[in-house]
C-alpha cells in the first residue's frame, strides 16, 4: 500500500494542475500598461502615421521573444504581423486589430485625448475602445501562452492594420491584395461585436458579428437656374435639391432580416419566452410587420439593423446673400442590408428622384455582395463556450454590424471573419465609440483577456 501511495504522490507531482490559469490580475495590470503607452501614440486617421505604432507593438512582442515583421503600405504608415508556431494540424487562426483611430477635438474631452492614463479602474485616450483596447487584450492571452510554453494545434497570427478608419486601403486590403499568404487563415477573428446589456431581461446578449451592412456613398448633384437673390425661381439649384432630399427623407425602405439577423431574432425570442423563436424571426413578414413597423422604428439601432437606411451628412451650395446658387450638392451614407442589390438600389433611388436636373454619384466603389461568415465552425463554437464560461447567463447570436469593419476584406477572398470584442458593452459606453472622453475599465480588459485566453485553449487543443 505504501508503495502504490507513493507512486501516486509522484503522479500527482509531476502532472499538470488541471484547471490551472494565469495570475489574471497581474496578466490584467500588465494589459492596461500596454494599453496606457499604446494609446499615448497618436495615430489619428487621416494622416495614420500608424508606423511608430507598429513599432511599439514589434518592440512589445520581442520582450518575450516574439518575432515579427513590418509591411510598409505608405510613407509612416505600416502594418504588422507575428507568427506563433503550432504544430500544423489545423489551419492557423488570424487575431487581427487596427492602430488608427478617428479624430478627437480635445477642447470637448474632460482629459487629454492621448494621454493614455491609468485612474478610478480605467484606461483613458482615443483608442482604448476603438480598437487600441481589442489589439491588446487579444495580445495579452498570446503572451500568457508564450509565457506557458504551450503547445498549439495552429499557427496563431497577430495582426494590427493601418487605415480601418478611412476604408482599409493601407491596411487590410493591403495586406489581402499583396500578402494573402502571410496571414492566410481559417478564420479572423476582428472587432465589431459585443456583450450586450439590456436586450433581454437579466441576460447578456453576446453579439458576434458574422456580417455586415455595405456602405454607399453617394453625392447628389443639382443644377438649376442662378441669379440675382433679388429675383426669386423655383429652378434655383438649392430648389431643386431640396425636393430631392424631401422625397428621400419619406422614403421607407421595407423591413427586411438578412439571414444573419433572422437566425439571431431566432435565438433571442427563443430565449425570452416559448414559441417566440417563430414570432421574432418573422417580424419582416405580415401580419406582424404591420404591428411591430412603428415600434422597430423608434429604435435606431433595432431599425438600422432590419432595413437599409439612408443619411444625410453633407450639404454644400451658396456664394453670398444676394446670389441665388444654380448648383447644389449632398452627401448621403446609404447602409444597405448584406443582401440588398447595390446597383438596383441606385436605380431605385434614381426612380425616386424622377429629376433629369439631379445627377447621383457614387463616392467610393460600388460594394460587392459577400456571404456572410459560417456560425457553425469550430472558431465560433470555442468563441461562444469561452464567453459563456465566464457569463453563464449570456445568450450567444450571430451578429450583423450596421457599420463597416475590416472583415470586408477577408471575406471577399473566402475567409471567415468574426467581430466580436470582449466587451461588457453599457449604453455609456457605446456612446464613447468615435466619440468623446473614450475609456475602457480595468474589469473590461480583464474580461477580454480570459474570453481571448479562453478561445484559444478550445482552439490549440489537439
Amino acid at each position: 500500500m505504501r508503495t502504490f501511495l507513493s507512486a501516486l504522490a509522484i503522479v500527482a507531482a509531476l502532472a499538470p494542475p488541471l484547471l490551472a490559469e494565469p495570475d489574471w490580475k497581474a496578466l490584467t495590470d500588465e494589459t492596461a500598461q500596454i494599453l496606457s503607452a499604446y494609446a499615448k501614440i497618436d495615430t489619428t486617421n487621416p494622416p495614420g502615421n500608424e508606423l511608430p505604432a507598429a513599432e511599439f507593438l514589434q518592440a512589445t512582442l520581442a520582450k518575450d521573444g516574439i518575432e515579427s515583421k513590418l509591411y510598409p503600405s505608405a510613407p509612416g504608415r505600416a502594418n504588422l504581423v507575428a507568427r506563433i508556431k503550432g504544430t500544423g494540424k489545423a489551419q492557423p487562426i488570424l487575431l487581427l486589430h487596427h492602430m488608427d483611430v478617428v479624430p478627437a477635438q480635445a477642447s470637448d474631452w474632460s482629459f487629454p485625448p492621448f494621454s493614455g492614463a491609468i485612474e478610478d479602474g480605467f484606461v483613458y485616450g482615443r483608442g482604448t475602445l476603438d480598437d487600441k483596447g481589442g489589439g491588446v487584450v487579444q495580445l495579452g492571452a498570446l503572451l500568457a501562452r508564450v509565457r506557458e510554453h504551450k503547445r498549439c494545434a495552429r499557427d496563431l497570427i497577430f495582426l494590427a492594420v493601418a487605415d480601418e478608419e478611412v476604408g482599409g486601403a493601407e491596411g487590410a486590403i493591403f495586406m489581402v491584395k499583396n500578402h494573402l499568404d502571410d496571414i492566410r487563415a481559417e478564420a479572423v477573428w476582428n472587432e465589431g461585436g459585443a456583450t450586450i446589456e439590456g436586450l433581454l431581461p437579466k441576460r447578456p446578449v453576446n453579439s458576434i458579428a458574422v456580417t455586415e451592412k455595405n456602405s454607399l456613398w453617394i453625392t447628389l448633384k443639382a443644377s438649376g437656374e442662378g441669379g440675382h437673390g433679388s429675383s426669386p425661381t423655383a429652378n434655383g439649384g438649392i430648389n431643386i435639391l431640396i425636393a430631392a432630399l424631401s422625397r428621400i427623407a419619406a422614403w421607407e425602405r421595407p423591413l427586411h432580416l438578412a439571414p444573419a439577423m433572422r437566425e439571431a431574432l431566432r435565438r433571442l425570442g427563443g430565449a425570452v419566452v416559448p414559441g417566440g423563436a417563430f414570432a421574432a424571426s418573422h417580424i419582416d413578414a405580415p401580419p406582424l410587420s404591420w404591428i411591430v413597423n412603428g415600434r422597430i422604428k423608434g429604435n435606431r439601432v433595432l431599425n438600422s439593423s432590419v432595413r437599409d437606411t439612408i443619411s444625410l451628412t453633407g450639404l454644400r451650395a451658396g456664394l453670398k446673400h444676394n446670389v441665388i446658387p444654380a448648383h447644389a450638392e449632398a452627401d448621403l451614407d446609404a447602409r444597405l442590408l448584406p443582401d440588398t442589390n447595390p446597383k438596383e438600389f441606385i436605380a431605385e433611388l434614381k426612380q425616386l428622384i424622377a429629376d433629369p436636373r439631379i445627377a447621383i454619384e457614387v463616392v467610393h466603389d460600388i460594394p460587392e455582395l459577400q456571404p456572410p461568415s459560417h456560425a457553425d465552425t469550430a472558431f465560433f463554437r470555442a468563441l461562444e463556450q469561452a464567453i459563456e464560461k465566464r457569463l453563464p447567463s449570456s445568450v450567444s447570436i450571430p451578429g450583423m454590424l450596421t457599420g463597416g469593419s475590416d472583415c470586408k476584406a477577408f471575406r471577399a477572398v473566402g475567409i471567415d471573419c468574426y467581430g466580436y470584442q470582449p466587451l461588457l458593452a453599457t449604453q455609456d459606453m457605446i456612446s464613447r465609440f468615435h466619440g468623446i472622453d473614450e475609456r475602457v475599465s480595468l474589469d473590461n480588459l480583464r474580461f477580454g483577456v480570459q474570453v481571448s485566453y479562453d478561445t484559444l485553449e478550445t482552439l490549440c487543443a489537439e
